[in-house]
């Protein structure tokens, strides 16, 4: 039991973080598309946003990432890597599609589904 206490309590910390880049991340989009694409501070800004939430989701347990099978969080830690080790390589407009649209739908559910379902809410 100490062990599932624990895990929801880092999984709640780390998503808890996570919903804090998403929200950080809206802000940085709210440029629009255009002027992003033309602001390499921004795109550079919203890949290392990309990166902590690709750290983040690795921080939530695999126990706990189970059981909430909603998110693609595989695809979101290699989005991690890629955005870590190829930036070279990525498209602005990748990288707008994933912080405007996948993003938002990572917030919602961890917001909607995965921090309702833990153990533990009130501290």
């Amino acid at each position: 039991m100490n062990d599932k206490t624990d895990d929801s309590r880092k999984a709640r910390d780390a998503a808890e973080r996570v919903i804090a880049v998403c929200d950080v991340l809206a802000e940085l989009t709210g440029i629009g598309q255009e002027a992003f694409v033309r602001d390499t501070r921004s795109q550079w800004a919203v890949e290392m946003g990309l990166i902590r939430i690709g750290e983040g989701i690795n921080r939530i347990p695999a126990a706990v990432l189970e059981q909430y099978d909603g998110q693609p969080w595989r695809l979101i830690v290699g989005m991690r890597n890629f955005a870590a080790h190829q930036y070279d390589d990525l498209d602005p407009r990748r990288v707008w599609r994933t912080a405007t649209q996948d993003v938002p739908a990572l917030r919602g559910y961890l917001t909607d589904v995965v921090l309702p379902g833990l153990p533990g809410q009130d501290g």
